[in-house]
């Protein structure tokens, strides 16, 4: 046999073997494509097409793969404008034409090509059921379309960022949920890791057939604003499914989905003590139905969860629901309703701890294509008309689970989108800012609590003095911490108790702020042995100033003509009183010397002498030649006391204090009304009160 001939025979055998082999690739490609599997499909289809360009159903295949692949769709435009070309007579290369042209948010030039393609899809005579999806898809696309072209007219500023590692890997890193001051991040992780590692249906190992479930990660941000390695956490992840998908603003309650062969998915609930999570709890039977459950966000407050649903009832597919706790659990859920829910599906809530701004993503609205996010606040109890967060946050594919933090200038998403530095399939993203536009206002009390100096777990009740509404939280059992997220309009006290402390009472104000405020409280609990102790000290010292007031002091009697309506350097005396904490020292001095003889209408000054939760136990038979005094029973059930005599200034209210004192009272103290509200000293100063 001649070398030329042995060549051509191992030629010809090498061409068989190549066929079969090239037709093998095809059918894995396509299986890959039908699974969804587009990067492993893609990678096959471009070999094979490198080396048969010539071959048009080669390059079919590769543009339907690059359509659904986010990563090429760019390439899907540069396919499809060639084969549209070469397959002009054929109805569908305008669908897919117009499709890839929306895809690359080419709206104006998608348009006219979708709608040729409705407008001609009669021609048909006896459509498939492929080219029946085709046109449904199209007749949305027209719609997601026409969106996108008045957005991008509109387009916003928004920076999108890959959060990077060690938070994002090349596995799947997805659905990101936060603490509202963004010092812990959990989200759901699917990879080598996971805790089960390849099983099957049955969740046994298997590492043929296998896949790896969902297992949910925990990382806290560091001082620097970088991220600690994401660890798994073993007390919720299983060898099955278990995802986040809700956190607490305090990060102490976690949501999450599961799944069985049983059921379609429910939402669980478990509770951090500062070191572990508890057993995950199913929700009630309000929330979790026969049907999908699998999204949710709670109240700052803990009164409202919203979530999505399946169940019968709504508005089309999948919608959004809230239930109010009734006690200790969940009541019957209500549909957000019309202007919430669409035809299409509605999903991923999240309400931002303000309690009236909601992000949820939806088909509908003003979508440009799939789930986008969108946004409502609540004004006098209505939900305004929900409005699309804008290109780039939304992208032509799908856009769900849409966080952000409490001051609203960051937000947190998962998304597949190529062109941002992505790590994998999956990965988490920054938005600067959170929201565009009308930016969250509410004021955040954060702190430590402790008891004897070291931080306990304690109950915090937090009444809404307006309404005299209660909701509880719990600071965290191993650090202290507590995280309160207050409406503004209202004014709110804070009631802090633990076994074996006394309990202590602060009051915030904040029904004149008009933009996110950070309050930094820590509170100090003390047992009933302490606090007597101090009172004992506060006594004492009080009967050391009784001595060196001067008994004549006490008598004078102020005369209204030593009454002054006018600070003009108020701001300058504001500065020396800066360290004026309260209480009756040296500083106090200085601001009855400064501000001593000032008076206003509807401004008067009162002489305190006690203050009860039970009125009973005080007797003021030592004050009584002062007449009856002034019994005042409050909204936070303490009965207050004071001298019947409304002083027009600070000096004579400090000449009847120190009657007071003289006559036993040694812990008398002073406090201001100012048209009818109540004032401390210190809080005085802090107005605008001396202003003209």
């Amino acid at each position: 046999m001649s070398k030329n001939i042995y060549i051509l025979i191992l030629t010809l055998f090498a061409n068989i073997i190549y066929a079969q082999s090239e037709k093998e690739l095809y059918r894995e490609a396509l299986d890959y494509l039908n699974g969804k599997e587009y990067a492993k499909a893609y990678e096959i289809m471009d070999k094979l097409y490198a080396k048969k360009p010539k071959n048009d159903d080669y390059l079919y295949t590769l543009g339907i793969i690059c359509l659904n692949y986010p990563e090429r769709k760019e390439r899907a435009l540069e396919i499809f404008e060639v084969l549209s070309k070469k397959k002009s007579d054929i109805l569908e290369m305008k669908y897919y034409l117009g499709k890839a042209y929306h895809l690359n948010y080419k709206f104006k030039e998608s348009i006219p090509l979708i709608q040729d393609f409705i407008n001609n899809f009669a021609s048909i005579k006896k459509p498939t059921e492929e080219q029946n999806n085709m046109l449904n898809d199209a007749l949305l696309l027209l719609n997601y379309s026409e969106n996108g072209k008045s957005i991008m007219e509109n387009k916003v500023f928004c920076k999108i960022e890959n959060i990077g590692t060690p938070i994002n890997t090349e596995d799947n890193e997805y659905v990101p949920v936060i603490s509202a001051d963004e010092t812990m991040m959990i989200f759901t992780y699917v990879g080598p890791k996971v805790t089960g590692g390849l099983v099957n249906d049955e969740l046994k190992p298997d590492k043929e057939e296998g896949y790896y479930h969902e297992d949910i990660m925990i990382a806290f941000k560091k001082e620097d604003g970088t991220w600690t390695e994401p660890a798994g956490i073993p007390e919720l992840n299983t060898p099955g499914h278990d995802a986040a998908i809700a956190l607490s603003p305090d990060g102490q309650t976690l949501f999450l989905f599961k799944s069985t062969n049983e059921d379609k998915g429910d939402i669980y609930m478990s509770v951090s003590d500062g070191n572990k999570w508890t057993e995950p709890v199913r929700l009630n039977s309000n929330i979790n139905t026969e049907y999908w459950e699998g999204s949710c966000s709670v109240s700052a407050d803990g009164r409202y969860l919203y979530f999505a649903s399946e169940r019968p009832g709504g508005y089309g597919g999948r919608d959004l629901w809230v239930s109010e706790k009734e006690g200790e659990d969940w009541g019957p859920a209500k549909n957000l309703g019309p202007i919430i829910n669409t035809k299409y599906d509605e999903d991923a809530p999240f309400i931002h701890p303000d309690g009236i701004t909601l992000f949820f993503s939806s088909k509908g609205h003003k979508s440009i294509g799939g789930y986008d996010i969108m946004y409502s606040i609540k004004k006098e109890g209505q939900w305004l008309t929900p409005k699309n967060m804008g290109i780039p946050l939304n992208t032509t594919e799908d856009d769900r689970y849409y966080v952000i933090n409490a001051k609203g200038d960051r937000g947190y998403l998962s998304s597949n989108r190529g062109g941002y530095g992505g790590k994998g399939k999956q990965d988490i993203y920054t938005s600067t800012p959170g929201i565009v536009g009308e930016k969250p206002v509410l004021a955040v009390v954060t702190g430590t609590v402790f008891g004897n100096e070291k931080p306990i777990a304690a109950e915090i009740i937090i009444t809404k003095m307006s309404e005299n509404k209660e909701f509880k939280l719990v600071s965290n059992q191993q650090t202290g911490k507590y995280y309160i997220a207050l409406s503004p309009g209202n004014t709110y006290k804070v009631k802090v108790t633990a076994k074996g402390f006394e309990p202590t009472e602060e009051m915030f104000d904040i029904e004149k702020i008009k933009e996110f405020t950070q309050i930094n409280k820590n509170f100090f609990l003390l047992t009933t042995e302490q606090v007597a102790k101090i009172n004992e000290e506060i006594k004492q010292e009080n009967e050391k100033l009784k001595q060196e007031v001067p008994e004549k002091f006490a008598k004078t009697e102020i005369k209204e003509t030593e009454c002054e309506t006018n600070i003009p350097n108020f701001n300058e005396i504001k500065a020396k009183l800066n360290s004026y904490t309260g209480g009756y020292g040296k500083k106090y001095e200085e601001l009855l010397h400064l501000l001593g003889k000032f008076c206003k209408e509807g401004l008067i000054f009162r002489v305190q002498i006690a203050a009860y939760h039970y009125p009973k136990n005080y007797s003021y038979k030592h004050l009584i030649e002062f007449g009856q005094p002034l019994v005042q029973a409050c909204d936070d059930k303490i009965t207050r006391f004071y001298l019947a005599k409304d002083c027009k200034t600070l000096l004579e209210a400090e000449a009847w204090r120190q009657k007071a004192i003289l006559k036993g009272q040694t812990d008398a103290w002073i406090v201001v009304f100012y048209k009818s509200k109540r004032y401390t000293l210190k809080q005085l100063l802090s107005t605008n009160i001396f202003q003209n």
